[in-house]
C-alpha cells in the first residue's frame, strides 16, 4: 500500500478543547492525501476517550508524560508518511495549509524541510480576516543558507521529509526550542523552502502555552548556545558564521525578552555567551543598545517598587 503524502503528528497533554479545534482544521484540509497521528503525553482531561472514539479517522499513541519532544519523536517513529507535518494542539491550520506544502513540495524537487508562515491569534474570530493569499515561496540550498533572512521554522510552522528524520530526534530535557535545534541538525540537508504566501498557520497565544513558559525559553536558548560551541550542528567552521547570524538573531530577542520580564542576569548572560558572535556580525545597535536598555528597565522597575 502506496505510504501518504504527509503524517500530520499532533502531540497534546491535557488540552482536549484545543485539540479538538486543531484536528478540525485539519479535517477541512483541501489536500486529504494524509494520515493523522495524535500522540497523547498524559493527558487525564478525558483526551484518550476522545480520540478512542474517533475509530479509524486518527491514530492514537498514548505515553506517559514525557514532554513535547518525546511525543514528537515518538510521533515521528510510527509515521509512514513522505513528510511529517507537525501541529501542535493548540494552534490551528488553514484549509489550504497542506496543499501549498504539497505544491512547493512538487514544484521545488522534494525539499528536506520546508517552513510555513505563522500568524498569532488570541480568538479564533481574529482569524476571519486571514485569506488565501498568492503563492510564493523562496527557495534556499539548505536551512543554514538561508541565514540573511529572519524566517522561523518552529514545531507547528514546519513540514520535514521523513526518510531523514531517522536520524534526528527531538531534544526530550523538556526545554524550549528544541524545534530550532532540530532545524540545526538538520541544516546542511539539501532543499530548504519557506512558504512566503499564503499564511499556513494560525499560532495561538495563550498562557498555558510551552512559549509563555519564559524561564523553559532562556535555557533552551542557552542550550543551543552550548550545542553550537561544542560543535554538534553541521557545517563546520566553513559555514559557523551563517549559524551564528541564526543564533544571534533568536537570542538577541530573548535576552532583551530577559529585560523586559525582569530577569537581568539571565539576559546578561545571554548577551555575554554571544557577544563576541555578535561584534563579528557587525551587530554594533544590538551590543551598545542592550547595557542601556538593561540600565533603563532596572531604573523602571525599582521607581514601580518605589526603591528609588
Amino acid at each position: 500500500m502506496r505510504p501518504p503524502k504527509f503524517s500530520v503528528v499532533i502531540p497534546t497533554y491535557n488540552r482536549l478543547g484545543f485539540l479538538k479545534q486543531a484536528l478540525s482544521s485539519v479535517w477541512i484540509q483541501t489536500f486529504a492525501d494524509c494520515e493523522v497521528i495524535v500522540v497523547d503525553d498524559g493527558s487525564n482531561d478525558g483526551t484518550h476517550e476522545y480520540l478512542l472514539h474517533l475509530g479509524n479517522k486518527v491514530r492514537v499513541i498514548k505515553q506517559a508524560n514525557s514532554g513535547p519532544g518525546a511525543a514528537r519523536n515518538c510521533g515521528v517513529r510510527e509515521a509512514r508518511g513522505d513528510y511529517i507535518a507537525f501541529l501542535d494542539s493548540d494552534d490551528l491550520w488553514f484549509p489550504w495549509t497542506l496543499d501549498t506544502f504539497a505544491r512547493a513540495i512538487q514544484e521545488h524537487r522534494h525539499p528536506n524541510i520546508l517552513a510555513g508562515k505563522f500568524v498569532e491569534f488570541t480568538d479564533e474570530r481574529e482569524l476571519v480576516k486571514v485569506q488565501e493569499e498568492s503563492y510564493e515561496t523562496s527557495w534556499f540550498s539548505d536551512f543554514i543558507a538561508s541565514s540573511h533572512h529572519p524566517y522561523f521554522v518552529g514545531s507547528g510552522t514546519c513540514a520535514l521529509r521523513r526518510e531523514f528524520l531517522t536520524g534526528t530526534r527531538f531534544l526530550e530535557d523538556r526545554l524550549n526550542a528544541e524545534d530550532h535545534d532540530l532545524v540545526l541538525q538538520m541544516g546542511t540537508l539539501p532543499g530548504f523552502v519557506q512558504i512566503v504566501a499564503p499564511i499556513t498557520l494560525a499560532w495561538r497565544r495563550h498562557l498555558g502555552s510551552e512559549t509563555d513558559n519564559f524561564v523553559s525559553s532562556i535555557s533552551g536558548t542557552l542550550r543551543l548556545l552550548a550545542r553550537e560551541k561544542s560543535g554538534i550542528y553541521p557545517g563546520g567552521s566553513e559555514r559557523s558564521r551563517e549559524r551564528h547570524r541564526i543564533l544571534t538573531r533568536y537570542s538577541r530577542s530573548v535576552s532583551v525578552g530577559c529585560l523586559r520580564k525582569g530577569f537581568q542576569r539571565e539576559g546578561w548572560k545571554l548577551y555575554g555567551a554571544t557577544f563576541a558572535w555578535n561584534a563579528s556580525l557587525g551587530r554594533v545597535k544590538y551590543l551598545t543598545a542592550f547595557p542601556f536598555l538593561a540600565v533603563a528597565e532596572q531604573f523602571r522597575r525599582a521607581k514601580t517598587t518605589g526603591s528609588v
